[in-house]
């Protein structure tokens, strides 16, 4: 029993404002791991992208406001919508620009449009962050494969 209070209470942390390396750490599990560590998802819907080979098959977590992007049967992006409360690498929904540079030392943030993007450390897969801003504000944070 006591060996399993770590692994809950890892699992857990994945619910309530995931943390870096948990957000990190969803990118490329299957289908069942994620259900075993994030419950079945309140809805599942369809995003179309640009051409069909991007489309993709999203699961939504109102409680987090968390979406999970998948290719095949493993998660290859983590999207924080703007309600969300969760802080990744140091960032949440609500920052400004210059608290996002200050939160995110050592790390280079490459700008693109409305966009920061910086790597991140991850023992699985190539990892980025996106940082998306709407009048200097951070509204939405993506964490994903950057290998695709």
């Amino acid at each position: 029993m006591i060996a399993v209070l770590p692994l809950f209470f890892a699992l857990c942390g994945l619910r309530a404002g995931a943390d870096p390396l948990e957000a990190t750490g969803v990118i490329g599990l299957q289908l069942k791991a994620a259900v075993d560590a994030l419950g079945l998802p309140q809805s599942m819907f369809t995003y179309r992208g640009t051409d069909p080979t991007r489309d993709d098959v999203v699961f939504f977590y109102p409680a987090d406001h968390m979406y999970l992007f998948w290719y095949k049967d493993r998660v290859w992006q983590v999207r924080y919508d703007r309600r969300a409360t969760a802080v990744v690498h140091g960032v949440s929904v609500g920052m400004s620009r210059a608290a996002v540079e200050a939160a995110v030392p050592g790390r280079p943030l490459v700008a693109d449009g409305d966009s920061l993007y910086v790597d991140l450390d991850s023992a699985s897969f190539p990892t980025r962050m996106r940082i998306v801003f709407a009048e200097d504000t951070v509204t939405d944070l993506y964490v994903y494969r950057s290998d695709f």
